[in-house]
């Protein structure tokens, strides 16, 4: 057994373990393990330690020093090393909690407004709800729907002294009966450090609001509660935890200030929603610690920002559960500051991010004016405001665009949701972040050629701002669908100027018009007859047609006769079914100059009306052949005879190329799209 000991102490002595021990032990010997060596009770140690604990101390350390630290072979030493190493973590070593006074919401604020001080502090306390007493403080409303919620009372309660809380636990957060501090006034700051379990609703803070979270000595659930407060001054969150799960959730707050910061740090949730925010600069991040089991939830939802210089917000997604970020309306610069992006455990909508994201960590680097970046020749202003919306605007228009570390980092922040988007299959956001990246680049093209002028720089940049404006730069194959219907319409205007061989008529059809109509008037035969006077030279072919059939028909077989005058009369079809249409609508017999006064009237009216519907017919029908001679060129890029001559001929050439360039444009953004 002694063997065996000696062992011990010499590996142990070897290996430095002893010495570090030590220290942490002493405690421990003073307490309870001297007295069982000593023959001294362990209530005269309690009794006296407090006495006597710098002179144990000393003597334990000289005790130690000489008897444990030394080979030799006194078994009493042994053993007592041995009952050291197997019996440090006693609970007899552990030292006495601390002792946490209790009082009821009314005593509360009784006591605060006892205070003669201008300053009221209480620490290690629990705060409960008193059934008898503290029924004002109770909350109402539906459990579901928080913005629901309201305070029992109706009158405010007004605090003006300077509070200040440490290590207070209020009454556990009950869905259905709850007590909270509601509808106060808070005159003075109030810091709430390292307390649990905060329920705030209907609260205005006049001079700011300030929660820190670090170690709390309380290790209950903590859920802290901001809901429906005006916020005026300064706005400082910070939940830190390592142990235990922390909570802060803010809903339906109105916070005027010039700063709000809001952190959480470790393990927790942070759940900010439908909160207005009338701020110079905020501050929402968090921080995650070491890889643990327990994860955080991150969400900002349904949020309205007002900012008048900065907001600022960063997401670490280490150990993420999931992460929110959506329906926020931004109306200034995001200073984002991103790790990476999950596409299974996050929703974020890129709509409310668009054209406003900057990179805060390459932002930071440019105000800190780096050696070889030389910001201050670029128009950056470093006696004024670093987030003034001059260095901003600056940063975006020319920074940005120039500085080729500047520019990659702000592609690189931009690729991350582009990435993100393309893995959630979420195309119009993936398609929205593509276009914010190319448009950053075609701006970077305008530079470089202004710079050192290319063909290749120039042609890029021209391509980039063509494929922006007619497809979104492959994004959008409906616009150049739009596009190229505006072009065959222009084109398809400037060919119903023309003749064309396509209108037979031509510029005479309406004038042919008026001629029937003039003819018809002043003579004496029917409608259907001018009808079939004008079209006599086209019946004339068919007519020859049918006597040759007549004629030579009985020489041949039967066959041929039988099929020839059907189509004969197929042919003419249709010029004998208008002359019968015509002939049942004739409204005049004889010549216009032969009508009785009485009918000419309405005879005139129907005369125009007839001839105004001819007349659109007419126009229709020549619109039509302009607009299939515009689709014909834009789609065949005019193969074959072009069928129209002078100036227009030279147009249709030009048509016909940007036909060509739209449609290609418009295959390649459609197939891109169908492939994504």
């Amino acid at each position: 057994m002694i063997k065996k000991i000696k062992s011990k102490v010499e590996r142990l002595k070897a290996n430095s373990v002893i010495p570090n021990l030590i220290g942490n032990l002493q405690n421990q010997f003073q307490s309870v393990w001297i007295p069982v060596f000593t023959g001294m009770t362990k209530q005269h140690v309690i009794a006296n330690k407090v006495k006597q604990s710098y002179k144990l101390k000393l003597k334990l350390n000289r005790f130690l020093r000489h008897s444990f630290l030394t080979p030799r072979n006194d078994v009493f030493k042994k053993v007592l090393l041995l009952f050291t190493l197997f019996f440090s973590i006693s609970s007899f070593s552990q030292a006495q909690k601390t002792k946490y006074k209790t009082y009821s919401y009314s005593q509360l604020f009784k006591m605060i407004e006892a205070e003669k001080d201008s300053i009221f502090k209480l620490s290690d306390a629990k705060i409960v709800f008193n059934a008898k007493t503290d029924s004002i403080f109770l909350l109402k409303g539906n459990s579901n729907n928080l913005s629901e919620w309201k305070p029992a009372r109706t009158d405010s309660i007004h605090v003006n002294k300077l509070l200040e809380f440490t290590n207070i636990d209020f009454s556990l957060f009950q869905l259905r009966s709850s007590a909270s501090l509601g509808l106060i006034q808070f005159h003075k700051g109030i810091l709430f450090e390292n307390c649990t379990n905060i329920n705030i609703f209907q609260c205005t803070f006049h001079q700011g609001l300030r929660i820190i979270n670090r170690k709390e000595k309380l290790i209950e659930n903590n859920i802290n509660y901001i809901i429906q407060s005006d916020i005026l001054g300064d706005l400082n969150l910070y939940l830190n935890s390592e142990t235990d799960n922390k909570t802060l959730l803010m809903y339906y707050n109105y916070i005027r200030n010039d700063r709000s910061s809001i952190t959480q740090s470790g393990k927790g949730n942070l759940i900010i929603g439908n909160n207005e925010f009338n701020s110079k600069n905020v501050n929402i991040s968090n921080y995650s610690q070491e890889a643990t089991p327990e994860t955080v939830n991150y969400e900002i939802m349904n949020n309205k920002f007002e900012i008048s210089e900065a907001l600022f917000l960063t997401i670490n997604t280490k150990n993420l559960e999931y992460l929110k970020v959506a329906n926020n309306s931004f109306n200034s610069p995001i200073f984002l500051e991103i790790d990476n992006l999950s596409s299974n455990s996050s929703w974020i909508v890129w709509e409310q991010f668009e054209n406003k994201v900057i990179d805060a960590e390459i932002y930071f680097y440019w105000l800190g004016g780096g050696e070889s970046l030389n910001f201050d020749l670029k128009g950056f202003e470093p006696d004024q405001e670093r987030y003034s919306k001059r260095n901003i605007a600056h940063y975006l228009n020319t920074v940005m665009v120039q500085d080729r570390d500047v520019y990659n980092a702000e592609l690189s922040i931009k690729g991350k949701f582009y990435n993100y988007y393309n893995q959630r299959h979420e195309m119009e956001s993936s398609n929205a972040v593509y276009r914010e990246i190319k448009d950053l680049e075609t701006k970077r093209l305008a530079f470089l050629y202004e710079e050192t002028p290319s063909f290749d720089t120039f042609f890029t940049w021209k391509i980039n701002q063509f494929l922006k404006v007619f497809s979104g730069y492959g994004t959008k194959p409906a616009k150049a669908v739009i596009f190229s219907m505006y072009v065959i319409l222009l084109f398809a205007f400037i060919y119903l100027l023309f003749p064309n061989s396509w209108d037979a008529h031509g510029r005479k059809r309406i004038m042919n018009r008026y001629a029937f109509f003039f003819k018809y008037m002043n003579k004496k035969a029917g409608i259907h007859e001018v009808y079939l006077d004008n079209q006599k030279e086209e019946l004339l072919e068919f007519d020859e047609f049918k006597t040759l059939v007549e004629k030579q028909g009985k020489t041949v077989p039967k066959f041929f006769t039988a099929t020839a005058l059907p189509l004969y009369k197929w042919a003419i079809s249709g010029t004998k079914f208008s002359a019968t249409i015509l002939k049942r609508v004739d409204i005049m017999k004889g010549t216009w100059s032969e009508l009785p006064q009485s009918k000419r009237i309405w005879k005139s009216v129907l005369l125009i009306s007839a001839f105004t519907i001819a007349i659109c017919y007419d126009i229709l029908i020549k619109m039509l052949n302009a607009l299939m001679l515009s689709i014909n060129t834009f789609t065949t890029l005019g193969f074959g005879e072009i069928p129209i001559k002078g100036l227009p001929r030279y147009l249709a050439i030009i048509q016909g190329f940007i036909g060509w360039f739209m449609l290609t444009i418009f295959s390649v953004s459609l197939i891109s799209q169908l492939l994504n």
